[in-house]
């Protein structure tokens, strides 16, 4: 892991709750709009926008990379080509951790809809602690995910109309804390996790989800749902959830 992508900041920032970002300062026609998935947004841009379905552990990890523990604070993303340069300007999609208080060790369910397109993972913040008083933040920033305009930080493609399951993410812990994206395998497993987002949004349409990754050299291993397995095809275009 290349440790440049790294800030130590002995900082403790504020927190808040899953939000979504319109990019800061774009023109009406590079504007992003992202919204929680609910049966009225669903039902009104599903034909014109896609949705990703995407659990995240926001919980504390024990013994973490040299460290006491480490939380998963926030994930950002932006939308492809890239338009921002510096590391100020405001991600077109954020995912940010509930107040500590409120943090458990188990994957939540998300949903979200936004403009169809190619995204790119440009952030993210891990607290980590080597002791009560010892407390900063790892923090891999856009300058250093987004180079020259090439997402080395790994990226995610919907369509319009599809929903497309895009991992799981929590923290790697073998050597540096550090972001990861893991997954459900094969097609029983999928199913049950199919299971659980129909459970939080019965009004998804199931023929419409899609096995697909977020993709990554750095964070995630590759992994497509064999086309064997499941009806439908894997990868760009994944499997129809019967």
């Amino acid at each position: 892991m290349n440790r440049r992508l790294f800030v130590f900041l002995f900082l403790i920032a504020p927190q808040s709750v899953v939000m979504s970002a319109e990019a800061p300062g774009a023109p009406p026609s590079q504007s992003v709009v992202v919204v929680a998935l609910t049966k009225e947004a669903y039902r009104e841009r599903i034909q014109t926008s896609g949705v990703v379905l995407l659990d995240v552990n926001w919980g504390r990890h024990w013994n973490c990379g040299g460290f006491e523990n480490a939380e998963l604070r926030k994930i950002e993303f932006d939308r492809l080509p890239a338009t921002k340069s510096g590391d100020a300007d405001k991600a077109d999609f954020i995912l940010e951790g509930p107040p500590r208080l409120l943090t458990k060790p188990t994957f939540l369910n998300y949903g979200f809809i936004l403009p169809p397109g190619d995204y790119a993972l440009s952030g993210y913040d891990i607290k980590v602690a080597r002791s009560v008083t010892d407390v900063g933040h790892l923090i891999a920033k856009r300058s250093e995910l987004i180079k020259n305009g090439q997402p080395d930080g790994g990226t995610f493609t919907v369509r319009a109309g599809e929903v497309v399951y895009l991992g799981n993410f929590y923290l790697d812990c073998q050597q540096r804390p550090m972001l990861w994206r893991y997954y459900v395998e094969g097609a029983a497993n999928f199913q049950k996790q199919v299971g659980e987002y129909q459970r939080k949004f019965p009004f998804i349409e199931p023929q419409r989800i899609r096995y697909r990754l977020f993709k990554s050299k750095l964070f995630g291993l590759d992994y497509d749902l064999p086309e064997s397995a499941a009806p439908g095809k894997t990868g760009s275009g994944g499997p129809e959830v019967k």
